[in-house]
């Protein structure tokens, strides 16, 4: 009877304690079954379907409003907005004023970003300014929300180029200018400002906008080549845009115009690590509470014994 009585005792204990590891797993499943409770890291297959090359979404003010502000409005989104805005006017004015010769600014890729950081900022600032006032203007879909997708999208990639590209490249070959106000202007704080407003923003990234940056880099090759065989010189009088896109030795351009579409590819993927790392931050700030039913320790029933 004895013996007995204690196998019935370790029977039931394994009995309950099955149970509550059913139990527990069943509520896990939930848990990661519900969208909510997702990582945040996604998996990038699923940005490779076709409906990802789309310009439409649901909720307009995720252009117009801050990942981190609290509220529909904040006056100090949009005052960052025009300070940034004006940061780049100042910076463009300036350098078109230092460097214009005769038009010539305008064939570098340089600043032909220069000029989209520009376009960008104010854009949003506007955008941010009507939002502020106004919550319903903006329907989904809206044309001026797509125009600013777009653009802050293939800006923010193309900074990361530029500034990547002349300081892996292209300083060398002119270090007297290297250290300049406006050349630090217009090849780092370009894009350390952009990087950092993607932390800021919250509209979503997606992997197949990289076309946008692609077509501005293949655009901008393509002006290139026909600025070579136009007999078109740079600021020095020579017969390319930049040393690593001289046309008159075919393999070195070929070279740099894939290397520089291969690095846009590159720097898309950045852009859209950004934008994960940064919905990570906001959910591990506590932003994003998501209610899972906590187990609660029961006190061991008695077993009956025999």
């Amino acid at each position: 009877m004895w013996l007995l009585g204690q196998w019935n005792t370790c029977f039931f204990v394994s009995l309950h304690f099955t149970t509550k590891v059913i139990t527990s797993s069943a509520l896990v499943h939930r848990v990661m079954a519900n969208p909510s409770t997702e990582s945040c890291c996604q998996p990038l297959k699923e940005e490779f379907q076709r409906s990802k090359f789309s310009l439409y979404h649901e909720d307009p003010g995720v252009f117009c409003r801050s990942q981190w502000q609290k509220g529909k409005r904040n006056l100090i989104w949009v005052l960052y907005r025009w300070v940034l805005a004006a940061f780049f006017a100042a910076g463009v004015i300036g350098s078109m004023r230092q460097d214009f010769n005769g038009g010539r600014w305008f064939i570098y890729l340089t600043d032909w970003g220069f000029t989209l950081c520009l376009f960008t900022c104010t854009y949003g600032a506007v955008i941010a300014t009507i939002y502020y006032f106004n919550q319903s203007y903006f329907a989904a879909g809206h044309r001026a929300l797509k125009i600013y997708w777009i653009s802050h999208y293939t800006t923010s990639v193309l900074s990361m180029l530029i500034t990547t590209v002349f300081w892996a490249a292209l300083s060398s070959t002119m270090p007297e200018v290297a250290g300049e106000l406006y050349n630090l202007w217009c090849h780092a704080f370009n894009s350390i400002c952009m990087v950092f407003d993607c932390f800021m923003v919250a509209y979503p990234n997606r992997l197949m906008h990289f076309v946008y940056p692609f077509s501005v880099v293949l655009i901008f090759l393509v002006h290139s080549l026909i600025y070579y065989w136009a007999g078109g010189t740079d600021i020095d009088g020579n017969r390319f845009i930049y040393f690593a896109l001289d046309w008159a030795r075919p393999g070195l351009a070929i070279g740099f115009v894939c290397a520089s579409l291969a690095l846009i590819c590159c720097f898309s993927l950045v852009a859209f690590g950004i934008y994960r790392l940064r919905i990570s931050m906001y959910n591990c700030c506590g932003k994003k509470m998501v209610d899972v039913p906590t187990l609660k320790a029961t006190p061991n029933d008695s077993c009956p014994t025999v």
